[in-house]
């Protein structure tokens, strides 16, 4: 268990759905950018439409609704911008629409660190949009984003440049093995931003909500030897030297 000591420069939030980055990495989001200047930007991979139990509400409405939730949650920890890539919710694929997409952002924006949900489970299942964004993310940092022979139009013609990102963070890991430390103010600006998902989040008071992320966010804290954590796994991408010698010329 290891805690994470560097911050991002810049980060690339790829989530299948508004609110699911907040409750993930809100609270690093929070922290990084106040105190160590980071820019993330929140790629929206879904619109959320259908997002309710409510029978009389209509996806667009819905939709709509919940993009202006998500503007103001990532207002609220200082996100640069959030892109709204507006698939329809529960119709994540893992095409070559949706990875172009994702390799197009990485090269524009150039992160060096990528947060994602872990698309990777034994234990237990989860939504299919979670996988297919989580999977989407890493492949697209790895394979795709660092090469000229891949999506080649996006050079040629947008003038964008391959990209290499370092390292990913996936939230909701079965396996976590390193932590950002937090401190009360970073989890109550994680709260607060979940607040603004209104639609989502009715059921519960926000001192309800405060008292639920600040109990995670111990129990999480315990296995770093911290009060307070968020917890993610890591992977360092290393892509070889080789091929950079060889598309450098």
């Amino acid at each position: 268990m290891q805690l994470i000591t560097k911050p991002a420069r810049k980060a690339l939030v790829v989530t299948p759905h508004p609110d699911d980055a907040e409750g993930g990495c809100g609270a690093t989001m929070a922290k990084w950018i106040k105190e160590s200047g980071s820019e993330f930007i929140v790629v929206m991979c879904t619109n959320g439409d259908k997002g309710t139990s409510d029978r009389e509400l209509q996806p667009a409405e819905l939709a709509a609704t919940r993009e202006k939730e998500q503007r103001e949650a990532s207002g609220v920890l200082g996100v640069k911008d959030v892109v709204f890539l507006a698939h329809p919710d529960g119709g994540l694929e893992d095409d070559l629409e949706f990875r172009g997409q994702v390799v197009r952002l990485i090269r524009q924006h150039q992160p060096d660190t990528i947060f994602c949900i872990d698309p990777y489970r034994s234990k237990s299942h989860t939504h299919r949009d979670h996988r297919m964004s989580g999977q989407v993310a890493l492949d697209a940092a790895f394979t795709y984003a660092w090469s000229y022979l891949h999506f080649p139009e996006q050079i040629s013609q947008e003038g964008l440049k391959p990209h290499r990102v370092e390292r990913a963070f996936l939230w909701a890991s079965e396996s976590p093995d390193c932590f950002v430390e937090l401190e009360e103010a970073n989890l109550e600006l994680k709260a607060e931003a979940l607040s603004r998902h209104v639609s989502q989040m009715h059921s519960r008071t926000t001192h309800d909500r405060m008292e639920r992320i600040r109990r995670w966010s111990g129990e999480t804290g315990e296995k770093a030897g911290v009060p307070f954590a968020e917890g993610f796994r890591r992977i360092q991408f290393g892509i070889g030297s080789l091929e950079w010698q060889f598309l450098d010329g």
